[in-house]
């Protein structure tokens, strides 16, 4: 503990800060995030959120600014609204708020009262994370199509001590059970306010988009023989006034978020080809594909272009798609025209978001290391990118930010793999600093140059964090992504190790005798895992984790994602399941961990903490468990958020940084 102080002692000397310049829980609660921007269709207005934690009330609120571009003035007009959408003149604008789409007239700069339109009905059933239950008027104005469940189908729950009677596969929802309600699109008549089912049947109707004459929508529909045992979403059509439905493919793979082309001629949309997919992290890219509407062609736009590609948006006239997709640690936008090359639009190191496609200009919100989300504005091309708010200038003013760099290592096998480290900047070389491993999830997510504000937070206490995206990260392209399969705890463990162990040879004041290690989902699992495979780490903290493979199979919404990423049913494969669950190996545990865990997870059932708990406890492990009610996969309540925030740098503060020699048992 003596040795702990003096280290302290140099930090603070070294750094010469108050309290108010580091990023802490405290100063978390003041920190503005943008977000949501809507570019008016004469580029002209910008309307935007900006999101303020109220933690004594434990709620998130929203409020939204009306931005005039050329003039930069901006005017505050709405309040805890989501996803407003300008009709296509500009003359008016929907928005959802207490469970029904609203209308206001937009005139000389000022929106008008807010009216409300239609109900718009809600279903617990889970359709899958890219599903959009989304909304958007016709381009001539006078309807606005909405994907909303069905109330008349489904279960009724009114009576919360009546049996739950189960007979499909997709019974539960993320944080409970399905109601089994139908999600169907719906057309209402502005001025009329009269709704129509424009998909009756059996079938789930969803991510719709309307074709330019204003007398078609597409949407996404799986109507195989049992929707539950795959995800093989293809697209269709219907005609508003008939009522005629269409299928326009027919494919193994799925498709998702379809847009159609302002000329008509065209509908894109990314898509994958194999026959397995998962509604969770899929390992396979998506590409982005355009399907002509006249004689069914199917175009590959991105088919040397070996990322995940994603949100693809028409420009309003010129022909280009717009698209998101990650490259190294960074997220950016991109353009393509058919049988053109991928073009990149926004900056080169840095996380882009949120695109809104104008006629000749570009909005987008975009984050790097030290610099927490502005929106920007560019040229089409990305050129003349100029910041547009300064919503967190006031909050980023003399805080002290970690200095982020990335490296480059080989892996056992040859493989190149990219890791990052934040560190305080003015640390010296002749210092030793402890170290946060963090490990991300997915297991397909990516680490990178982002404003991260649990990094910020360890930083600021002193530790050093590397983050690495290991083998089945997006970014790298197909080949890397797939570095997962049938192995979670194989190369990926590998390449997490071997990227610490050049961490620590190009960093020599990461202090390998204080090291901790932490991860979430898939990244909680791979920290339970390490746990299991090496006692180099002094502490370890575990968020939303599994730890056995085959009862995370039985209990999971994600059936799918083992049998695509295992190929098969765990029965077929239980030997290979079982010998990567780290519940097969907590013998070999001397880590102190604690494990953090949502009560109504369903993604991954609170039962896998459980089970790796108690094993935890019985081999005499110091260990800890804390349950959050009304929590489903990772902690979302403000109040919550801090006291889980908390409990991990309590306990990277004993078994981390902390002197105390706990007694362990040897391992065996």
């Amino acid at each position: 503990m003596k040795s702990f102080l003096a280290l302290a002692t140099i930090y603070i000397l070294s750094f010469a800060v108050s309290a108010q310049d580091l990023v802490t829980l405290e100063s978390l609660r003041s920190l503005p995030t943008v977000s949501s921007p809507r570019l008016s269709p004469d580029d002209q207005s910008l309307l935007y959120a900006v999101n303020l934690t109220d933690i004594k009330n434990n709620t998130i609120n929203s409020q939204w600014f009306l931005l005039d571009i050329k003039s930069g003035t901006r005017q505050k007009v709405f309040d805890n609204i989501s996803d407003p959408q300008w009709s296509a003149d500009g003359m008016r604008m929907a928005f959802k708020k207490a469970g029904a789409l609203h209308i206001v007239d937009f005139r000389d700069g000022e929106f008008s009262t807010p009216s409300k339109l239609v109900e718009v009905s809600q279903t617990r059933h889970f359709l899958g994370h890219p599903t959009k239950k989304n909304y958007a008027w016709s381009p001539d104005g006078k309807y606005i199509a909405y994907v909303a469940a069905d109330p008349s189908t489904g279960d009724d729950r009114s009576d919360p001590n009546a049996p739950v009677e189960i007979d499909r596969t997709m019974y539960k929802t993320r944080t409970g059970f399905s109601d089994n309600k139908i999600t169907r699109i719906y057309l209402v008549d502005v001025a009329s306010g009269s709704v129509k089912n424009l998909t009756p049947g059996g079938y789930d109707s969803h991510s719709l988009t309307w074709s330019p004459n204003s007398k078609t929508v597409a949407f996404l529909s799986n109507r195989s023989d049992n929707p539950d045992h795959n995800y093989n979403n293809d697209l269709w059509t219907v005609d508003i006034n008939s009522g005629s439905i269409r299928q326009l493919t027919e494919t193994v793979g799925t498709e998702h978020d379809p847009n159609w082309s302002p000329d008509g001629k065209w509908i894109s949309y990314p898509a994958t080809i194999r026959p397995v997919n998962t509604k969770d992290s899929p390992p396979e890219n998506t590409f982005i594909y355009a399907l002509s509407t006249t004689n069914g062609e199917r175009i590959n736009l991105t088919v040397d272009f070996d990322r995940r590609s994603s949100s693809p948006r028409w420009h309003p006239s010129n022909g280009t798609i717009y698209f998101s997709a990650r490259n190294h640690g960074n997220s950016h936008y991109y353009n393509v025209k058919p049988g053109q090359e991928v073009v990149r639009v926004t900056p080169e190191m840095g996380m882009s978001r949120s695109l809104q496609v104008g006629k000749k200009k570009l909005v987008y919100i975009y984050m790097a290391p030290g610099q927490p989300g502005e929106l920007y504005i560019s040229d089409l091309d990305g050129s003349d990118a100029k910041q547009i708010t300064s919503e967190t200038a006031a909050w980023s003013e003399n805080k002290v930010f970690s200095k982020v760099e990335d490296y480059w290592f080989k892996s056992h096998d040859g493989t190149m793999v990219q890791g990052f480290i934040a560190y305080p900047p003015n640390v010296q070389s002749t210092n030793k600093i402890p170290v946060i491993h963090r490990i991300h999830g997915g297991p397909h997510g990516m680490y990178g140059r982002s404003f991260d504000t649990f990094t910020e937070m360890l930083v600021a206490q002193g530790y050093a964090v590397v983050f690495i995206n290991p083998r089945g990260s997006t970014g790298y392209g197909q080949k890397f992504a797939d570095g997962t399969y049938q192995a979670w705890g194989g190369g990926d463990y590998k390449d997490l190790m071997l990227g610490m162990d050049e961490a620590l040879e190009k960093y020599p004041f990461l202090d390998e005798d204080k090291m901790g290690v932490t991860g979430g989902s898939y990244g909680g699992f791979m920290t339970n895992w390490v746990v299991t495979q090496t006692d180099r780490y002094k502490g370890a903290a575990t968020s939303a984790s599994v730890s056995n493979l085959i009862s995370f199979y039985g209990t999971s919404l994600y059936q799918l994602l083992i049998e695509t990423e295992f190929n098969g049913l765990p029965w077929d494969n239980y030997g290979l399941l079982w010998h990567f669950s780290p519940m097969a190996h907590i013998k070999n545990v001397t880590t102190p961990t604690l494990l953090v865990h949502g009560e109504l997870d369903m993604d991954v059932p609170i039962t896998q903490a459980e089970e790796f708990y108690i094993g935890l406890k019985k081999r005499g492990i110091p260990a800890r468990f804390v349950r959050y009610p009304n929590e489903g996969h990772g902690v979302r309540q403000p109040q919550h958020r801090e006291h889980y925030y908390q409990e991990i740098f309590n306990w990277f503060e004993k078994y981390v940084k902390g002197d105390e020699g706990v007694s362990l048992p040897e391992r065996r």
